[in-house]
């Protein structure tokens, strides 16, 4: 028997083609797969820490201030030295809040005209319920930035109330009069996060 030694090469070179094509074919199909960026498993913050009840402290002088700073578990929000802005007084209290407790930082300031501003840092940072309802409704317009987050902006008839949630830290409250709408931008400006260093 005679073999066809061109038939058989041609054969050959068939099945080392079609060999050839499905490893790059294999090939090119691992690299879509690997190479194709998998979507994140979201992130799950644990919990931040339940607080015990402590009995309500009230100051009366923005000297005073550090003992209300140094009791809250998360950094707090008040106006920086130098803003113009007037110390009228501040409580801390804590709140029933999901069967366990949440606290309450409120300050209350006014601007050298008199016009009052409220600033209340709150803990746990999703606790909303504690804001407090006060008959607000979502604003058609943007909150200002407060510490580099964008700020939601409510309103009622006669304030305005824009608050932030800073993850792992607190929930962050400004209320100003109608009056001041426009100046929110600034007032955010002259706030920022205190903690007391021990």
């Amino acid at each position: 028997m005679k073999i066809d030694w061109k038939k058989a090469g041609r054969g050959l070179g068939r099945i080392l083609g079609a060999a050839l094509t499905l490893g790059m074919l294999a090939g090119l199909y691992l690299t879509l797969v690997i190479g194709q960026p998998q979507p994140e498993a979201e992130k799950e913050t644990a919990p931040q820490p339940a607080l015990t009840a402590s009995p309500a402290q009230r100051i009366a002088r923005e000297e005073e201030l550090r003992t209300l700073v140094a009791a809250f578990p998360a950094p707090v929000m008040s106006f920086m030295s130098g803003s113009g802005m007037v110390f009228v007084s501040g409580t801390s209290e804590d709140a029933a809040w999901q069967g366990q407790y949440g606290r309450i930082l409120t300050l209350y300031w006014q601007t050298a005209a008199g016009e009052p501003l409220i600033l209340q840092s709150i803990y746990p940072a999703e606790a909303l319920a504690l804001m407090g309802k006060g008959d607000y409704a979502f604003s058609g317009t943007a909150g200002p930035a407060l510490f580099g987050q964008a700020s939601v902006r409510m309103e009622n008839g006669g304030t305005i109330r824009v608050h932030v949630q800073a993850e792992g830290q607190g929930l962050y409250v400004l209320t100003v009069p109608r009056s001041l709408g426009d100046a929110l931008p600034d007032l955010s400006r002259s706030i920022q996060l205190f903690v007391v260093e021990e």
